[in-house]
């Protein structure tokens, strides 16, 4: 909605601005004890008559009140999301596919790769994401069940997000299923596409299960490429637990693991694609210029898109600089010393309360009986 020149996100928050004088109106109308006054602010006043804390005669309390109410004016201003002026987006668009595999199965948490073979995949990704431009990515993660974690799209950020929480707790079953990781695979893929498609799978390659075959023949009628990383060590290291030591088997031995290529260069080799060991860091940008970058790129646009800049901004900040001065105005003080006459006081106006009355009694029965003594 546009109103006053300006475009407002959330324009139903206007509507509650011209409500806030009259709330402050009533907060910080009349006299501390007046009827009908809502005796809100200055729980302890620094003016102390005889009988009670009250207001320094002439003395306002409304200030408070004012600068309550700019404040919290601005602040619904800035709740309404303001904007003007343009800003320019570059946007990328291509309708070529890139799925990312990522195995969490137990094994990747061995060190054999620093610092484990699981945080190397995952630096490993974020290399590809940087060199990628347009690319529609998505990512699987695969275990002892798989699934689609973020279908393919070309908002990257999303992915980045997700990583940093991907570990082997993340799925419920333990295991390595290629099978099931190739059948969600030809699933994220779709049915038809001018582009080439890529499964980059990364993995120490121990795939438990000879079935992932037949479930790559899907894949290969949909002409996807698959690129392998395998990410270990030929010499392996001990399987750690969660509890700090080492995993161990039926027989209490501890369980060694190692890198196994074998499927993950298989399954390169019969789509087409790549296989490389990434035990040490890999160029990506090698792997991206002999696979991806030589491939059909289908269609491909680089658009610049402007939209509204938030200027919400420009409200909130003086909107916070009204509240706090409305704040130290209204906080509480303690009353200032006053010298009380402590004699007789006749009943009427200025009378001392009945307390006073009863202390003042008990204090000269006290002096009178320290006279006698």
């Amino acid at each position: 909605m546009r109103l006053f020149g300006i475009l407002w996100e959330e324009p139903w928050v206007l509507l509650l601005v011209p409500t806030v004088p009259f709330l402050c109106w009533l907060i910080f109308r009349g006299k501390v004890g007046q009827r009908g006054a809502l005796a809100l602010p200055k729980i302890l006043r620094r003016w102390a008559g005889a009988r009670a804390v009250v207001d320094r005669p002439g003395a306002t309390r409304r200030r408070g009140g004012y600068w309550l109410a700019i404040g919290t004016m601005l602040a619904l201003t800035a709740l309404a999301r303001p904007q003007w002026g343009n800003l320019e987006e570059t946007v990328f668009d291509q309708s070529r596919e890139v799925l990312l595999a990522l195995d969490l199965s137990a094994s990747m948490l061995a060190d054999d790769v620093k610092p484990t073979r699981l945080a190397r995949a995952k630096l490993l990704i974020g290399n590809l994401l940087d060199e990628l431009q347009g690319e529609r990515v998505g990512l699987a993660v695969f275990a002892g069940t798989s699934f689609l974690q973020v279908p393919l799209s070309s908002d990257y950020e999303v992915l980045r997000d997700i990583l940093p929480g991907l570990d082997p707790s993340y799925l419920p079953q333990a295991g390595t299923d290629y099978a099931g990781m190739l059948r969600v695979a030809a699933e994220a893929f779709g049915q038809s596409s001018a582009a080439d498609r890529f499964l980059i799978v990364l993995s120490d390659g121990e795939a438990h299960d000879p079935g992932w075959r037949a479930a790559l023949e899907e894949l290969k009628k949909k002409k996807v490429k698959i690129i392998g990383l395998g990410i270990g060590t030929a010499s392996g290291a001990l399987l750690p637990d969660p509890q700090g030591g080492v995993m161990k088997d039926g027989r209490g031995a501890a369980v060694l693991t190692r890198l196994e290529p074998a499927t993950l260069e298989a399954l390169a080799a019969e789509t087409g694609g790549m296989y490389r060991e990434a035990s040490n860091w890999v160029d990506v940008q090698e792997i991206l210029q002999e696979t991806i970058d030589q491939g059909e790129a289908g269609e491909f646009s680089k658009t610049r898109e402007a939209r509204q800049a938030e200027r919400f901004q420009w409200f909130l900040a003086p909107a916070v600089l009204f509240l706090a001065a409305s704040l130290a105005l209204e906080m509480p003080v303690l009353p200032g010393r006053r010298r009380v006459a402590m004699g007789a006081v006749v009943e009427g106006d200025g009378a001392l309360p009945p307390v006073i009355k009863k202390k003042t009694k008990l204090v000269s029965k006290e002096k009178a009986a320290g006279a006698l003594a």
